[in-house]
């Protein structure tokens, strides 16, 4: 019997081993790596995934740093073709949409717990900076989700019409301004400032409420509502 036999048949018994103790003791007792490995078993049928593996978790550091990275990045790991790095961004996009899931949801939105998970929910995986206006019916219940592509603004009156022509669109009775600091700190710049300030006005007038302009980073939140110096930008649509 060849080398190359012998290895695919020690690799063959390796992984309906791995797949029988799953199937008996469930996932929890896996480490990442091995986690990892298993998941490699169906798009890499016959190389030793756990390698793979374990370069992955070292590139990326974590799992969830994996499932973000687009399939051009995970193809520069050794050992991670097209049909790997697509399956790994698969599970990403599929997290997505159920965290995205799990936040929106019929009932009203009470406090800003739950108004930041929404907001978290709509910026996994984004790394430029993104422009939200949410919009709620008279009881804080979603209506839409009006998203700026990379580099929008609303600081000039061209950038101004367009947004508010979106949410007008939606019939709001409330809005929710966010957006994201990819990189460094989720407080405001001026800029920032001044365009929520054109915001609440313009709405104001027309009859819409702007609740808060909530800033994510990768670990934080702020809440301009919350800051006393803005408090007058905004109308109250959840629990203090």
């Amino acid at each position: 019997m060849s080398n190359q036999t012998t290895k695919k048949n020690i690799h063959a018994g390796h992984r309906e081993r791995v797949r029988e103790n799953v199937f008996k003791n469930g996932f929890e007792q896996l480490e990442d790596h091995r986690l990892l490995e298993l998941l490699l078993f169906y798009s890499i049928p016959r190389e030793d995934t756990n390698e793979i593996a374990h370069r992955l978790l070292n590139e990326f550091g974590s799992f969830t740093e994996i499932i973000k990275a687009t399939p051009r990045k995970l193809c520069e790991v050794q050992g991670v073709g097209k049909n790997s790095a697509i399956q790994l961004a698969a599970i990403g996009e599929l997290y997505k949409r159920v965290i995205e899931e799990g936040a929106v949801k019929r009932t009203p939105y009470k406090n800003m717990e739950e108004l930041v998970a929404l907001v978290r929910s709509q910026y996994f995986n984004e790394k430029n900076e993104k422009l939200l206006f949410i919009c709620f019916d008279s009881a804080m219940r979603l209506k839409k989700v009006e998203a700026f592509t990379e580099g929008d603004s609303v600081r000039t009156s061209t950038e101004l019409k367009t947004a508010v022509s979106k949410i007008l669109e939606n019939d709001p009775d409330f809005v929710i301004m966010a957006h994201n600091h990819p990189e460094g700190s989720a407080l405001p710049s001026n800029a920032d400032v001044d365009s929520t300030m054109t915001v609440s006005v313009t709405l104001r007038r027309l009859g819409i409420n702007l609740v808060d302009h909530i800033i994510i980073n990768r670990t934080a939140y702020y809440s301009m509502r919350d800051d006393s110096r803005y408090k007058g930008f905004f109308d109250t649509g959840i629990n203090e």
